[in-house]
């Protein structure tokens, strides 16, 4: 198993997405304050229709990619197997494309077209560059890892600004998303070969056929996950017009940021438990469980108050991230909020069972999962148009019900299939932990609504709300929860200056 502390690596994996997140968010600013909602709704719409399109070519593949290399595998054959995957997968990209427009995707958007075109290839080189940076994730290089997904990033940022100064158009801003990959790409390929001495190597029939035995059960699940990703944003541009996909972009914008919160720690979860039960020694399925548990409540320890600044501020982020006119996406925002405290207690369950190869598990529940949400999804953002939710009124508030409604559906099965193949049932303090959000959430509506009553000044009233909910969540988890202390300590030792730099210097002397 990987040496050194995986709340540490965790830290810098997640400062190191949420910077590229916060990258990614001002290149929407600036064509939300540049070119409005429209634009923004063409890119969000395009967006979801190159996801739909992704989901078909070869699917899963890249999750037995980390797998295998977490296992220990050879890294240049792993990176041969996964380049030859990459090969079936453009040699089948131009005729699915061609499908796609010829089925009227863009019948009723037409402006579309070439935003679509310029996505998908950005779609491409992502994928492309992610080869090889599973690499750095599989070993836990986390710092070089970080380098090169932000610089990537900011490449694409000045390339936006450049489009957004000198020639303001969403064809040429859809082309800036192609630079992000290529520069991942080349900059990832250099060093792995370079500096790790990892070159690409033919796949063989054992490498081929470890990926296949893994990716197999994802050739029916990983499209519906990516269906289900990407039909909200195409629901909300369907059925609201561009102007509602722009709201829903900018909470869904918001609403990943926060989700990218729990991306690092399970990640790392995922690999982890892999090298665990890729020992298959006696006393495994102990220590993964205590592992799982500690890692899970920790996790919920620090997202819960970030969830509940989100939930707060949501308003007021719209308002200075992107301007007021995009104030009317704050109620999906605060319900994609919610929605990422499920996905925080859910999602780690199914890395246990991706862990222990039991991927075939989720092909009938995902297989109703998907039927189940579109019809959700329709009658709920077409409700949304017609008046019947709060905010835009177009689609937005619906569509996040709906994504809320999806994370939860069937959380149960998971934590039972748990408890059957890994001894890991529902952690019981899960409920405190979400019951506390729910109080401070309340108390916090109460109060702004209290003292907007009494006239109070909008932001001052924000804030005071703001803090007194943060104060009841922590007083109540901390008198409730005998090792609340011991989480606060350890987050806390995470960020100091002293162990930042250890991580950074790759010490490990966090424990």
């Amino acid at each position: 198993m990987p040496a050194g502390s995986l709340g540490g690596k965790s830290l810098l994996l997640t400062v190191s997405n949420w910077s590229a997140s916060l990258i990614s968010m001002l290149t929407a600013i600036l064509v939300a304050r540049r070119l409005g909602p429209e634009a923004l709704g063409a890119i969000g719409y395009g967006a979801g229709l190159v996801g739909l399109v992704m989901a078909a070519l070869l699917p899963g593949f890249g999750q037995a990619h980390v797998k295998r290399l977490a296992e220990g595998q050879d890294a240049g054959r792993c990176l041969g197997t996964m380049l030859a995957a990459q090969a079936v997968v453009v040699a089948g990209l131009v005729p699915l494309a061609a499908l796609a427009w010829a089925l009227g995707a863009f019948a009723s958007q037409s402006a579309i077209g070439p935003v679509f075109a310029l996505l998908l290839a950005a779609q491409m080189a992502t994928r492309l560059a992610d080869v090889y940076l599973a690499v750095f994730i599989a070993r836990e290089w986390v710092v070089p890892h970080a380098a090169i997904q932000i610089g990537a990033r900011l490449a694409r940022l000045l390339a936006t600004v450049a489009v957004v100064v000198w020639v303001p158009d969403v064809t040429l801003i859809a082309a800036t998303f192609v630079v992000d990959g290529v520069v991942a790409t080349v900059v990832a390929a250099v060093v792995l070969g370079v500096r790790r001495g990892i070159r690409t190597r033919a796949p063989t029939r054992e490498t081929i056929r470890a990926y296949w035995t893994y990716a197999r059960p994802l050739l029916v699940t990983t499209p519906l996950a990516l269906v289900q990703d990407s039909i909200d944003r195409v629901a909300v541009g369907w059925l609201g017009g561009l102007a509602a996909a722009g709201y829903y972009h900018i909470a869904r914008a918001l609403w990943e940021a926060l989700m990218s919160l729990l991306a690092a720690p399970a990640l790392f979860l995922f690999t982890r438990l892999s090298a665990l039960y890729a020992r298959r020694d006696a006393g495994v399925v102990d220590e993964a469980r205590r592992f799982f548990f500690s890692g899970l409540d920790k996790l919920l320890f620090v997202s819960v108050p970030v969830a509940l600044l989100f939930w707060s501020l949501a308003e007021w982020l719209i308002r200075l991230l992107y301007g007021a006119a995009f104030v009317a996406a704050t109620p999906a925002v605060r319900i994609l909020v919610v929605a990422t405290l499920v996905a925080n207690v859910v999602n780690p369950y199914t890395h246990v069972l991706y862990a222990r190869d039991e991927v075939a598990r989720f092909v009938p529940v995902n297989v109703l999962r998907i039927v189940v949400y579109g019809a959700v999804l329709v009658a709920l953002v077409a409700a949304d148009g017609a008046g019947a939710l709060p905010g835009a009124g177009e689609g937005a508030t619906g569509a996040a019900v709906a994504r809320l409604f999806l994370l939860a559906f069937p959380a149960w099965v998971y934590f039972r299939w748990t408890r059957e193949v890994a001894d890991i049932g529902l952690y019981g303090r899960v409920w405190l932990y979400l019951g506390s959000f729910v109080g401070a959430a309340m108390l916090e509506r109460a109060i702004s609504t209290l003292l907007g009553m009494l006239g109070g000044p909008a932001l001052g009233t924000t804030v005071v709300a703001t803090v007194a909910a943060l104060v009841s969540y922590l007083g109540l988890v901390h008198a409730v929860h005998p090792g609340a202390s011991a989480n606060a300590a350890y987050a806390w030792s995470l960020i100091s200056p002293a162990n930042l730099w250890n991580s950074l210097r790759g010490t490990g002397r966090i424990r």
